[in-house]
């Protein structure tokens, strides 16, 4: 059998039994040959994104202009001289979600900011690529390695990485580097593994909950369902001795956890909440929520690309039916490949991991509680679709997997043709905002309204393009959302008159026509309690009722475009 993995008679029967220890260490395909077309397969399924990033204008990822802003006030918190002193103050608070902030603060220390903004953008994207390319090549060698190469792409350029949660990211990016650690050596854990275990963990601490909650449960599941070495006379006594041995990694961020439960519970209730699901026993209702815990669709999945046509034939155009199709042909090249199939039997472990991640991301809750973030469904989901690669073997000899090779090709070119549609809509909008800063001036206090914000797709790139305005001017943006969550570094001083970033938030998505009272109220109120507050309004489109009201303090200075600057009226100061 050359160097493929030695399966034994018990393992067909059971297949979590009997591997020697080490053995998926070892390539069951080592073929350089393979590994190169496989590098290059995985390469070339980057690149759009990556050119997407770096070539366009103001690629926008949702909450990136958020982050950027606020990594700079973070890292100017440290000089006498920084505009926001008198206005921020910086919590240091060992909090998950420090990872995001952090990194990107050096970068801004070290590059321009719209540079470390798309270092972090790129980062984001290709290092989680590359973790879970490197998990199906340590488990598996290079036996469907180029299948791979196309899941790893495909599964990067995903919902948490548009939305900008960069934090998230990273620590999904430990999920497959923590666990493929573990595996190699889950049968003889030495001291030293044991604590590059346990500092992964930490970090991945530091980076999101989420990422961490769902790696440390992976890290129990494969270690109870995972294969046990040859010679064992109690299994299971095995298995609960090797989850043991693996709980000890876990110390510091039991540690850790128990003061960030301590902390979180004071900011709001923690408790699961299901926002989605209007009937149980409804057949529709479930096939919503499937619809809204898919983390790979970034636009209307019954759109065609670059076009605003839409209908249910075009869903043949969504990213997402490819992928399904391709797993589809792999379960059924599985099931119809007889003895071939074992394999990969002692990587089968990882399917009861995939199954339920992806099982309790779409039955679990969409949050525990809106204090405390939100997306659940959607990470969940993605790291469950992270745990089917290693098991994702795919033969080009059989018409299956040629078949799921196409349908994961097809699936990539259409996704980085869909986030190249959106670069170029996020230029075209969020753009527009972001290269009036210089007409809005410098060391301003600026409140933003966006008065029209939908879109085809998911992320909204013009959400919080408005933090761009504060960046490299030392100007107070009023939006800053960050502001409003405790898992976040950077907070405003008590006691500062200033709209509140939720009711700003609130008139900007709130713009459907049958709101339009209560938008206009809401608009009328913040203006009237905090003018005084305000130098500057940036407004997105125009609508004459709540133009009139803005008019009432502050008067037109500019228009362009899409854009209107409001500066402060000089009759109002009178007043």
């Amino acid at each position: 059998m050359g160097n493929e993995t030695q399966v034994s008679v018990a393992s067909r029967a059971y297949p979590f039994e009997n591997v020697e220890p080490g053995a998926l260490a070892q390539p069951i395909d080592g073929s350089s040959h393979g590994g190169s077309w496989a590098l290059a397969i995985f390469c070339a399924s980057l690149a759009p994104a990556v050119a997407a990033i770096w070539t366009v204008g103001w690629f926008v990822p949702q909450d990136a202009p958020a982050h950027v802003y606020n990594a700079q006030i973070l890292a100017w918190s440290f000089d006498p001289a920084s505009p926001f002193r008198d206005v921020y103050t910086v919590r240091w608070q060992p909090i998950p979600n420090w990872a995001g902030p952090l990194s990107l603060a050096g970068l801004v220390a070290i590059f321009p900011a719209w540079v470390a903004d798309r270092i972090m953008t790129s980062l984001t994207l290709a290092a989680f690529a590359g973790a879970v390319f490197w998990l199906r090549w340590q488990l598996a060698g290079g036996r469907g390695l180029h299948a791979a190469a196309l899941l790893s792409s495909l599964l990067a350029m995903n919902m948490a990485w548009l939305f900008g949660f960069a934090s998230f990211m990273l620590g999904a990016c430990l999920f497959p580097i923590t666990l493929g650690i573990w595996w190699t050596a889950r049968d003889h854990l030495s001291r030293a593994r044991l604590v590059v275990l346990a500092a992964l963990l930490t970090l991945g601490y530091f980076c999101h909950l989420v990422s961490l909650g769902l790696t440390v449960l992976g890290l129990i599941v494969l270690a109870v369902a995972g294969p046990v070495r040859d010679g064992e006379q109690s299994r299971w006594r095995a298995r609960l001795a090797r989850l043991v041995r693996t709980s000890n990694a876990f110390i510091p961020v039991a540690v850790l956890g128990v003061y960030y439960l301590s902390m979180a519970q004071q900011r709001g209730k923690m408790a699961p909440e299901w926002r989605d699901m209007s009937n149980p026993w409804s057949p529709r209702a479930w096939v919503a929520r499937l619809e809204w815990a898919d983390p790979l669709s970034l636009a209307i999945r019954d759109g065609v690309p670059w076009t605003d046509r839409y209908g249910p034939e075009y869903v043949v155009f969504a990213p997402v039916v490819w992928l399904c199709l391709a797993i589809i042909l792999w379960w059924y090249g599985k099931i119809s490949a007889g003895s071939s199939v074992q394999n990969c039997n002692d990587r089968m472990a990882w399917f009861p991991l995939a199954a339920l991640l992806l099982i309790g991301g779409v039955a679990g809750p969409d949050s525990l509680g809106a204090a405390h973030g939100e997306f659940l469904p959607q990470r969940v989901v993605l790291l469950g679709l992270v745990a089917l690669v290693p098991i994702f073997d795919v033969e080009l000899s059989r018409w299956s997997g040629r078949g799921a090779t196409a349908a994961l090709a097809a699936a990539v070119i259409l996704q980085s043709a869909i986030v190249w549609d959106y670069a170029f809509y996020s230029d075209r909008s969020a753009g527009q905002i972001i290269r009036a800063r210089e007409a809005v001036g410098r060391h301003q206090r600026i409140a933003t309204l966006l008065v029209a914000t939908r879109s085809r797709f998911r992320p909204n790139p013009l959400l919080h393009a408005e933090d761009w305005l504060g960046v490299d001017t030392g100007n107070v943006v009023w939006n800053n959302y960050e502001t409003l969550h405790y898992y976040f570094p950077v907070h405003f001083r008590a006691g500062i008159d200033r709209p509140h970033p939720g009711d700003l938030e609130w008139v900007s998505l709130h713009d459907d026509p049958g709101e339009a009272g209560k938008r206009r109220n809401a608009w009328e109120q913040i203006l009237s309690q905090h003018a005084d507050s305000i130098d500057v309004v940036v407004v997105w489109k125009s609508d004459p009722a709540l133009d009139e009201i803005t008019g009432r303090w502050f008067d037109r200075v500019l228009r362009r475009g899409d854009i209107q600057i409001f500066q402060r009226s000089k009759a109002a100061d009178r007043n």
